[in-house]
């Protein structure tokens, strides 16, 4: 078999993608220590004195999750906006498809769950990442489920 210039120019083309995309995100996820995530996008469910209510509004936070230490099973976040600050976080991986489960105690008391899904988003080589979380104050109670990517800002 004989290859064009052509044909060895799409070969390089390819070949330069798939690394810069890793060839394999499971193993580029699990080898994170630090990870930046942008969240664009979050669906509040409201239950007010027992009436729910959906709504779908834009998101401009982002959270660093710093010194992953899967062995050890902990992390740093430090996250902007108004959930802002700075703390302690339990992670582990997933064991049958590979993703990255973080979860954290908030100040008021709630817990809020972020997964980074071995997945890219669409044209990107950021991880797909979903955080969710839970409140109520009083008669009001809020379930908030936000979208975004994550990349890494290094490996170890």
């Amino acid at each position: 078999m004989r290859l064009t210039t052509r044909g060895i120019l799409a070969l390089v083309i390819a070949l330069v993608a798939s690394a810069a995309h890793g060839s394999d995100p499971v193993a580029r996820l699990h080898a994170a220590r630090s990870l930046h995530c942008t969240y664009t996008s979050t669906a509040n469910t409201w239950v007010r004195n027992g009436h729910r209510t959906v709504e779908q509004i834009p998101e401009k936070g982002s959270a660093t999750y710093d010194n992953i230490d899967l062995k050890k099973g902990t992390a740093r976040i430090i996250a902007d906006g108004p959930w802002g600050g700075a703390g302690d976080i339990t992670v582990w991986m997933e064991r049958a498809f590979g993703a990255l489960w973080m979860l954290e105690r908030a100040p008021t008391g709630n817990v809020i769950i972020t997964t980074v899904f071995p997945m890219y988003a669409e044209g990107t080589d950021e991880f797909i990442v979903l955080e969710s979380r839970q409140s109520i104050t009083g008669a009001i109670i809020l379930g908030q489920q936000t979208y975004g990517t994550c990349r890494v800002l290094w490996t170890g």
